[in-house]
């Protein structure tokens, strides 16, 4: 019988389904976005990010953020509100003005409840302020996933593990 370490309980689901014996699996690496003017910060959720397996793209401003979602289409963008060039609100807005569903998680300092609700009418899937667990947000980085992949999952797509 397999057992699972902790670590391997931590990550997601679909790396233990891959690493099943037998299992096909065709889902790709997810590309997440961060966007942030503070590079300690950046440093330190890439790090986390690659670490929990995502490819991540990095961008200092908004704007930068802006032309790597039109070149490098990534699955998820995870963006600071206060920045230079183009802050965070206007990002939202210029993607869903645009047609984008891509799925958005801002960040901020910003804790106010003002902020908090202008940035969800403005688009995004979800708000965190700073300070924040990095374990938190990995976290509602998955389940963010989940939900837009089973939007976007063709009806009766399923996984095949083999013999069990």
């Amino acid at each position: 019988m397999n057992t699972l370490r902790s670590e391997e309980l931590a990550r997601d689901p679909r790396d233990v389904a891959e690493a099943a014996p037998g299992a096909r699996h065709t889902t790709p690496v997810v590309r997440l976005l961060l966007i942030d003017d503070d590079p300690s910060l950046l440093d330190a959720l890439t790090l986390a990010f690659e670490d929990a397996g995502y490819e991540v793209l990095v961008a200092r401003d908004g704007l930068s953020g802006l032309e790597l979602v039109s070149r490098e289409k990534p699955d998820l963008v995870v963006s600071d509100i206060n920045m230079p060039r183009l802050d965070g609100f206007a990002l939202c807005k210029k993607l869903r003005a645009g047609g984008s569903a891509l799925p958005v998680i801002l960040l901020s300092s910003r804790d106010g409840e003002i902020d908090q609700s202008l940035g969800l009418e403005l688009g995004a899937d979800d708000y965190v302020s700073k300070p924040f667990s990095t374990r938190v947000l990995l976290a509602r980085v998955a389940a963010l996933l989940r939900r837009t992949e089973a939007r976007a999952a063709p009806e009766g797509a399923r996984l095949e593990v083999g013999r069990l």
